[in-house]
């Protein structure tokens, strides 16, 4: 649509109502503000073509209009965590009063420049000290933040963080995060701007845990003291999406109802305990080096394991949490995901989703004592968790050649007529994230992943 508008051609947009915000908000972002829209009381999604005709009809003279009066003059632009190399500093006067006590947090509030809890103030001196965090420059870019384009520099990063309350020794763990978050297989643009409740989840190995403190045992995705570390740099990493990134709710975050998880999301495997490897192990990194792994997810659903009686009882838990049909079964017969590339016409392709599963140890420990690794654990899930092939056609059209011949998998065509036929639910075994987490008991954690994942290593200072 914008590219339309810069080329000169009149276009209009139509979105639904609770869109609009987002609307203005990303075409605010690609350069092009005045672009025209108008708005439609509810979602198209899975309405009936008579319903969809009808609220358009009620729009075609403002449509006519969009495309046939100039724009408005477009207003200045609104700040969207752009990187400029002169960071600007603002002054806030402070007193012992409630209201002076607060006087930061109402300044942010005003700008929208929060996740709407108090804020830990990013002086000038905060700031400096988060910076001894890493050996990274303070202007140097760590990725280009959609939908504003804000440029994710380590100053800025530094910013959210001391607002979250994270400490020097966490902050190479949310550098690691944006890194990943960065990589094309991330689709972070898509997970920004998308209606469906997707939150990153940050997964941390190797010696870092402890150095950052962050709490791999009891409780860990829960609040208290104990979970500080935990809390901080998930908050951070939500912090820096909302003011660098200009994914504000209701604006560049569209999201239709949200979750808590949104606030953010950090947990390190319990590698003391786990009988298995650890998965930045699986990912090609030596146990002692330090990782971070990004997934986004929506969820999480609790797996209640109290009744099972051996290892495979366990298994089909988890496997049967498997088959939301709009969770990846299946999906990757019509070949993998690809992700936009900024603001080009560029798309890389990625294998998704990947669905992180936190077992506690003890869940871990019965698959282990049962002579299962890791692999095979994920190698089960992959060979039993099953999906009819005709629910997979029937839900939208395979992409065919002129002959009719599938674009992928075509080795599976033949299976097409057959009613009882099945294929995995996901491509790979891999894509059952394996992660030991939390305390010993009966259960588990399930995440619905909704695109690719990243593993990158920590910066070590």
């Amino acid at each position: 649509m914008v590219a339309v508008e810069k080329a000169g051609i009149p276009a209009v947009a139509i979105a639904a109502r609770s869109f609009a915000r987002a609307w203005q908000s990303c075409v605010d972002g690609w350069g092009q503000p005045s672009t025209a829209f108008v708005t439609i009381p509810h979602a198209t999604t899975g309405q009936q073509a008579d319903f969809i005709r009808k609220m358009v009809d009620e729009q075609i003279d403002d449509i006519i209009r969009g495309l046939t009066e100039p724009p408005a003059a477009p207003a200045a632009p609104r700040g969207a965590g752009g990187g400029g190399q002169v960071t600007e500093v603002f002054t806030i006067e402070m007193n012992e009063t409630p209201e002076g006590l607060d006087a930061v947090n109402c300044f942010l509030a005003e700008r929208d420049w929060s996740d709407g809890m108090p804020v830990i103030p990013p002086t000038p001196a905060a700031v400096e000290q988060m910076l001894k965090g890493t050996k990274r420059q303070p202007q140097d870019v760590l990725m280009v933040m959609e939908p504003g384009f804000g440029l994710a520099t380590v100053e800025k990063i530094a910013i959210n963080a001391v607002m979250a309350g994270c400490r020097p020794e966490q902050f190479p763990v949310l550098l690691a995060a944006i890194d990943c978050l960065a990589q094309p297989e991330m689709n972070h643009r898509d997970m920004q701007v998308s209606g469906h409740t997707e939150a990153p989840l940050i997964l941390v190995n190797g010696p870092i845990a402890n150095k950052a403190g962050i709490n791999f045992g009891t409780t860990a995705m829960g609040p208290g003291v104990v979970n500080s570390a935990n809390t901080a740099i998930g908050r951070a990493l939500r912090l820096c999406l909302i003011n660098i990134g200009y994914c504000k709710a209701g604006s560049g975050d569209p999201n239709f109802v949200g979750l808590p998880t949104k606030f953010g999301m950090c947990i390190a495997e319990n590698e003391e305990v786990s009988p298995w490897q650890p998965y930045h192990v699986d990912r090609g990194f030596q146990r002692n080096e330090s990782a971070v792994t990004l997934a986004t997810v929506t969820g999480p659903t609790t797996i209640i394991d109290s009744a099972s009686k051996n290892h495979e009882d366990t298994l089909n838990n988890i496997a049967s949490m498997m088959f939301y049909r709009n969770a990846g079964a299946g999906a990757w017969i019509r070949g993998w995901q690809s992700a936009q590339v900024g603001h080009t016409n560029k798309r890389v392709p990625y294998q998704g989703p990947y669905h992180p599963i936190i077992l506690s140890p003890s869940r871990a420990v019965i698959m282990a004592e049962a002579g299962m690794s890791k692999q095979d654990a994920q190698e089960w899930l992959h060979r039993n968790c099953n999906i009819s092939l005709k629910s997979v056609l029937g839900a939208r059209p395979m992409p065919t050649d002129d002959s009719g011949k599938w674009l992928h998998h075509a080795e599976l065509q033949h299976l097409a007529d057959d009613v009882d036929a099945t294929i995995p639910a996901l491509e790979s075994a891999e894509q059952y994230l394996l992660f030991v987490s939390g305390g010993s008991t009966h259960y588990a954690h399930f995440f619905y992943g909704t695109y690719g994942i990243a593993t990158m290593p920590v910066e070590e200072v």
